[in-house]
């Protein structure tokens, strides 16, 4: 068994174990020193992770009888651990793969997807880098495809230095990573060899924070949380487009491409209708909009939430009701 898979089982069952009765108002169950507290597992995206975590602390303040697990391992392993029948909710920054509903499917495990955020992958520089302002999806695919030769910034355009870029990614479980390499390489997880990649964003910030040659990439949130110490680079989509920034403004009117997002929960729909979940996933819903911008990301427009919340209306007063579909029909691609 993975060391990690292991840490969340002891987690979750301490966790369950260790808040009980006690607090007032729970009823029967929550009440009984002998029947483990009610546990939610999250895990998925670290993109996702900021606005279900600011979900988690949010929810224990109105319903601290729940045990809320999050963690990040990547869109990838949350699906890894959903399939496995460990988890009540992915957090994922990509939609699901044909292969991941199929299995879902054949093992009878259905789930809703909700919409939740947008977001802008943000290619970054070190902020003593004065040189670089923008970029071409031209040049960033020849930068970053597998079997790519340029290695300097002088490769990269002429009148720049002739050093060696440093590149960092997330690794191959990220969504983040998969979205990456589909949008600019043209394929999912192909990549050149030689990037530094952690499945952990702030180690990424750090990387290039630390390294005044270093060029990554990651959400919008983990750039927007470090603006002292990075300077993100405007992307050209087409040789006769401009460049845009990214911003909250660029990338809930779409205009940064092809770089933007959407982020979403996906729900298993026997999970979803215990008393507990459907409370958290109310409590989420109804506050998305905050809950995305703290942490960090656009939220969905006001017909997204409404179908987000009729999507989980209808996926608990039907308890036969669902599948491995997606329940709204919201874009995989902006």
């Amino acid at each position: 068994m993975r060391p990690w898979r292991e840490r969340f089982r002891l987690l979750a069952l301490g966790a369950a174990l260790g808040v009980v009765g006690g607090c007032g108002g729970g009823g029967g169950a929550a009440n009984d020193a002998s029947t483990p507290a009610p546990t939610i597992i999250i895990d998925g995206s670290s993109t996702v992770y900021r606005i279900s975590k600011a979900a988690q602390e949010g929810f224990a303040a109105v319903d601290p009888d729940v045990t809320v697990v999050v963690d990040n391992h990547g869109t990838g392993g949350g699906f890894g651990r959903y399939l496995q029948g460990e988890v009540d909710i992915v957090d994922a920054s990509r939609d699901a793969k044909p292969e991941e509903a199929e299995k879902a499917r054949s093992q009878g495990i259905e789930w809703t997807r909700l919409l939740v955020g947008y977001d802008g992958i943000t290619l970054t520089v070190n902020a003593k880098n004065d040189f670089v302002k923008s970029l071409t999806v031209e040049q960033i695919k020849k930068l970053w495809e597998p079997g790519s030769t340029l290695k300097t910034w002088k490769d990269l355009d002429g009148s720049w230095p002739d050093r060696p870029i440093i590149l960092y990614s997330p690794d191959n479980d990220s969504g983040t990573y998969e979205f990456f390499t589909e949008a600019i390489v043209g394929k999912a997880k192909s990549q050149r060899e030689g990037v530094q990649q952690s499945s952990d964003d702030n180690i990424l910030v750090n990387g290039v924070a630390g390294d005044p040659d270093g060029l990554g990439y990651f959400g919008y949130a983990y750039y927007a949380a470090n603006k002292e110490k990075l300077r993100a680079l405007a992307v050209q989509a087409t040789a006769d487009a401009p460049a845009v920034v990214p911003s909250p403004e660029t990338i809930a009117d779409k205009s940064y491409k092809p770089l933007s997002r959407p982020l979403y929960l996906f729900v298993k729909n026997s999970a979803a209708r215990r008393p507990e979940m459907g409370r958290f996933l109310s409590y989420y819903l109804d506050n998305v909009s905050t809950l995305a911008v703290k942490g960090g990301y656009d939220p969905p427009s006001a017909d997204e939430c409404q179908a987000a919340k009729a999507a989980l209306a209808r996926l608990t007063a039907a308890p036969g009701a669902g599948s491995a579909e997606p329940a709204a029909k919201t874009p995989a691609t902006p």
